[in-house]
């Protein structure tokens, strides 16, 4: 059995936080690799005072976009004992763009780098991301993201039972990830919410300056991922948000370009119908009114998606069967275990 240390490490975009890329990423597949016997892990802070021996423990470190002096020192321990290296890469770490809260500081892109010379094997999360990295890591490993759905099924909560009133459901980390399309989504919800004055939206993730002109708005700061699905699974959601800047964000699109559909497979593994942004990540993932709706960012579109999922009572049924469907059938957390397993034990 491989002993697994993944190094936990605190949010980019939310200080004092773990990083929830950690958790979704990598302890996700990790435990479900050791529910079936293939590694033993654990998960240690790169600050903490235990890592250093849990280097010593393990066969293999697993780090996901740490840029840190910690990091670098850890990974230089595991060189030197001959522990095996893995550094994951699911977003464009390199720049964030305007929108964003939290920056990677110039001097940590050395850092980076370096600890990317430094380990054995770089993984990937999508075919965008393996592409831009090649310049400088020729042989980069994709290791798809993937949703363990039956760790969340509730047998006893029949698909479809939604709550009363009505709730919709809206996660982010970091700010709003729009710019130029920011107002419009704000004045969209104000509409909606204004003629539909019963339903309620909750917010799970990281404060946003404007949450406070939605007075609709239910906030719940971000949570452990376990946690945070299981809140999904149990809020018998009519429908769920997600809105991203696209092609009217030219500052932002490359980084963008290269996110990946976690909320898409979040809300089909919790059957909850979703609207996404009609940007290059979910025009990949989403089957246009079969899995989700997605819409321009504009303000008509968004009122009226909003409108058509919140009266359309057998099109909500349709998108949350076949989004789950999707989920367990292309989606599921055994290709990312079976990929990760295969950079484990030396192949790619």
């Amino acid at each position: 059995m491989i002993k697994t240390l993944a190094l936990q490490r605190e949010s980019h975009v939310a200080f004092g936080v773990p990083s929830l890329s950690v958790a979704a990423r990598i302890t996700e597949v990790l435990e479900y690799m050791e529910s079936r016997g293939q590694v033993s892990f654990t998960a240690i802070s790169e600050s903490d005072e235990i890592a250093a021996p849990g280097v010593d423990w393990a066969d293999v470190l697993i780090l996901s976009k740490h840029s840190s002096p910690q990091a670098l020192a850890l990974v230089k321990r595991a060189r030197a004992r001959g522990v095996k290296v893995i550094y994951d890469i699911d977003d464009w770490i390199f720049s964030f763009p305007k929108y964003s809260g939290g920056q990677v500081h110039r001097d940590r892109h050395g850092l980076i780098h370096e600890l990317i010379s430094l380990s054995d094997v770089v993984t990937v999360a999508n075919t965008t991301l393996m592409n831009k990295v090649r310049p400088f890591v020729p042989e980069p490993v994709l290791v798809p993201n993937g949703m363990w759905v039956e760790k969340y099924l509730t047998p006893d909560q029949p698909a479809g039972l939604e709550a009363s009133p009505p709730r919709i459901v809206f996660t982010n980390a970091d700010f709003l990830k729009m710019q130029s399309a920011k107002d419009m989504l704000l004045t969209a919800l104000q509409v909606f919410f204004l003629r539909n004055p019963e339903y309620v939206l909750d917010f799970y993730g990281d404060p946003f300056p404007e949450m406070f002109s939605l007075p609709f708005l239910h906030f719940t700061n971000r949570m452990p991922y376990a946690e945070y699905m299981r809140a999904l699974v149990s809020g018998r959601y009519q429908f769920a948000i997600t809105p991203l800047g696209s092609s009217e964000d030219q500052e932002a699109a490359e980084f963008n370009a290269c996110k990946n559909p976690f909320k898409y497979l979040n809300y089909g593994s919790a059957q909850v119908p979703g609207i996404y942004s009609q940007a290059p990540i979910y025009e990949s993932s989403v089957a246009q009114g079969q899995t989700g709706l997605l819409v321009s960012n504009d303000f008509t579109a968004w009122v009226d998606a909003l409108e058509t999922l919140a009266r359309d009572a057998a099109l909500r049924a349709t998108i949350r069967r076949n989004a789950f469907e999707d989920v367990v059938d292309r989606h599921h957390v055994r290709m990312s275990a079976e990929a990760l397993a295969r950079v484990m034990t030396g192949g790619a």
